[in-house]
């Protein structure tokens, strides 16, 4: 009886997964068309731009592997970055992937993914440096920020903890980059995106510790398309765990 009921159950719940998938209207299109049609705005290098008149960038390669690991071909839609979510609910395109930042506000509207890329502050050291492995080794250092951003608001509630912390504001992140690799502060704390964007134009820095905030970068669909949503994250977790996120990571970089 006990085979019985597990055989019994495990139908069911096939048939119910089936019938969830049959809900979704977008994927079930997606699947016969072979065509994932997909919203970005290419003004946001090295994630998406224009080059040779073709968009490039790390989110296309992301969304074209995405779609090579769901069997179907994707098509760009070139849109408004403050126009995507509206243009996602009128059915322009089938999702945005588009450095688009975790808004909890907006999780009634849309159906988020897991999260691909974390953009939060990150703390960055010199390429040599081997003492500084995250923030807790700051004590009696100077820690370079650039004035009125996030990394600033971060630094002086690490200013409070951290015994002798000293900070040098600068007018912009380039600004307080190159103070550290001058030697003119022991490290930054600026948004990944620019330290990773320096490291790879510049060189002589690199990223310790874990991101001291969290900006994650996801995919949005459309509520009803829970069908879809699953298999894009089930593609990204599959790239996470090849490292073909890394390799994006690092080629874009």
């Amino acid at each position: 009886m006990a085979g019985l009921a597990a055989v019994c159950l495990a139908a069911w719940w096939a048939f119910a997964r089936l019938g969830r998938e049959a809900e979704d209207e977008t994927w079930a299109r997606v699947r016969e068309e072979g065509v994932l049609r997909v919203g970005l705005d290419p003004s946001w290098p090295p994630f998406e731009y224009v080059e040779d008149g073709q968009i490039v960038g790390f989110d296309v390669d992301l969304a074209r592997e995405i779609g090579r690991r769901l069997g179907v071909e994707v098509v760009l839609v070139n849109v408004g970055f403050d126009a995507l979510y509206d243009a996602l609910q009128v059915g322009r395109f089938d999702a945005i992937v588009s450095a688009l930042p975790y808004d909890p506000a907006r999780t009634k509207d849309v159906a988020y993914s897991i999260s691909y890329f974390n953009a939060g502050q990150a703390l960055v050291v010199r390429a040599d440096e081997g003492q500084i492995k995250g923030a807790k080794d700051l004590a009696g250092r100077r820690l370079g920020v650039e004035w009125g951003s996030e990394g600033d608001a971060q630094a002086r509630k690490l200013q409070k903890k951290i015994k002798g912390l000293t900070l040098r504001p600068y007018m912009a992140t380039e600004e307080a980059l190159q103070a550290l690799k001058s030697g003119e502060v022991d490290a930054a704390l600026v948004d990944a995106v620019s330290a990773l964007q320096f490291m790879g134009r510049e060189g002589g820095v690199k990223i310790v510790g874990h991101p001291l905030t969290d900006e994650l970068y996801v995919i949005a669909v459309r509520p009803e398309s829970h069908a879809l949503l699953r298999a894009i994250n089930e593609a990204l977790a599959e790239m996470r765990e090849d490292g073909t996120l890394a390799r994006l990571r690092e080629q874009w970089f």
